[in-house]
């Protein structure tokens, strides 16, 4: 479940990326604030849909067939003698835990900004004035910020600039800036380590600003009156993330923008330049180089350890031959009872290909009640067949087992193999080695 939880954040991050990048180039400079607003919105909520549907497709192939997986790989080496399996921890998983540590400590911050909030609004001292709730308090470092209906503000600035700050902070309010802001809060936990959603959170707060201000001018508030009254309160620590802080976005770039021309239509216009970036994006994302990395993502586990550990080799000896996701396979090559693997030129291969090798394998093979334990089957077995001149399949071993029921439908299976196509030295069919990888992972659950 954890790695099926990376794979969705690693998608949605990738569309977030493709978002902001299409916004900053193409309409971060127009002045329409609310559209804008709406539109970025939309977008970054399509970002965390759109990857439900792509991981849906995965989930289904894997659970509709029984979660079968099997893999058919003749394995180049000289010999296979007195295998061992060291259980490795995939780099997948290591990722999947800092991604885990990074959302907790999101959670954690999240909880700790609303602690906050709760305590300025118990602790301070409470004022109505004009249908608004105002909470005055003692920290005169803190910003005027706007949370959930609530205006709050130092003492100080309510006797200085009490009548604009709740014209500004009472915009915020109207406009329900807060909800964006526990909505932007909720992906920044599913994509911590995203720089896309970090920069479209900043985005969405500059457009709150700019919504702001055009709402306090449209009230009657004389242009330059208010923008001196900004350039004094360009001072003062942010709250939270949480909150619209007066001084939070650049100075200057609000008042450009309140200079600026009104929008024109063609400005949203160029918002469609997002739907054929986003339909590309997704197009690359339900490549087969990509579903086959998500699928590695998906099977992923948090690590107890995050130390790296690797069993110790039992001879010296041994070394390492083949490595895959989760187990190294070694072998001892001057060992007394070393099965040879006769190489040829051309390998042999099943007639049809591995597809109907696989369906064979798939309508040939059945396991009795007592290979499950609790209802799932997990068998990983390596067997090696020799492949005569004629393309019959004789001398079938066990070189990695699963256990002797396992081993025993394996070999089983694997003596019934019809003819291959036999392999070729210098053109001629050459006796020769192949390997069968048996990889279930059945649940009847």
């Amino acid at each position: 479940m954890a790695g099926i939880f990376l794979a969705y954040s690693l998608l949605a991050s990738t569309l977030l990326i493709v978002v902001w990048a299409v916004y900053k180039c193409v309409l971060a400079n127009t002045g329409c604030f609310r559209f804008n607003r709406i539109l970025l919105l939309s977008c970054i909520t399509l970002a965390f849909v759109f990857p439900i549907f792509i991981l849906n497709s995965f989930w289904v192939a894997d659970i509709m067939v029984n979660n079968i997986e099997i893999a058919f790989n003749p394995v180049e080496i000289a010999y296979i003698a007195n295998t061992v399996s060291e259980q490795i921890t995939p780099i997948w998983d290591y990722i999947v835990t800092l991604f885990l540590i990074g959302v907790i400590v999101m959670i954690l911050y999240f909880l700790v900004s609303l602690v906050r909030l709760a305590l300025f609004i118990l602790k301070g001292e409470h004022i109505k004035h004009d249908d608004c709730r105002i909470i005055l308090h003692r920290h005169n470092s803190v910003a005027p910020f706007a949370w959930c209906g609530y205006i709050m503000m130092p003492r100080r600035d309510w006797y200085e600039f009490g009548q604009m700050i709740v014209c500004h902070e009472k915009a915020h309010i109207e406009c329900r800036h807060w909800i964006d802001l526990l909505f932007m809060q909720a992906a920044i936990i599913i994509t911590w380590y995203c720089p896309a959603i970090w920069l479209l959170r900043n985005e969405l707060h500059t457009l709150h600003e700019y919504e702001a201000d055009s709402r306090v001018l449209a009230s009657g508030v004389k242009r330059e009156e208010y923008q001196m009254f900004l350039i004094k309160k360009t001072v003062g620590a942010r709250f939270a993330t949480l909150s619209n802080c007066l001084n939070h976005s650049s100075l200057k770039k609000r008042i450009t923008m309140m200079l600026s021309s009104k929008p024109t239509g063609k400005a949203r216009v160029r918002a469609f330049v997002m739907v054929p970036a986003m339909a590309l994006a997704l197009i690359g994302l339900a490549t087969p180089a990509v579903s086959a990395v998500i699928n590695e993502v998906s099977a992923a586990t948090p690590v107890e350890d995050l130390r790296y550990k690797i069993s110790e080799k039992s001879d010296s000896t041994i070394r390492v031959t083949e490595r895959n996701s989760d187990v190294v396979v070694t072998e001892k090559e001057d060992a007394a009872d070393a099965v040879p693997f006769i190489r040829t030129e051309t390998a042999p291969n099943f007639p049809g290909g591995k597809d109907k090798l696989i369906a064979f394998i798939n309508e040939n093979i059945s396991f009795p009640e007592n290979a499950y334990t609790n209802g799932s089957l997990d068998m990983d077995a390596v067997v090696q067949l020799t492949i005569a001149k004629d393309g019959v399949v004789k001398d079938a071993h066990i070189v990695k087992s699963s256990g002797k029921t396992l081993d025993t439908e394996a070999l089983r299976v694997a003596r019934m193999l019809p003819k291959f196509h036999p392999g070729l030295n210098g053109g001629l069919p050459a006796e020769s080695s192949y390997t069968l990888a048996f990889n279930y992972s059945i649940n009847k659950q």
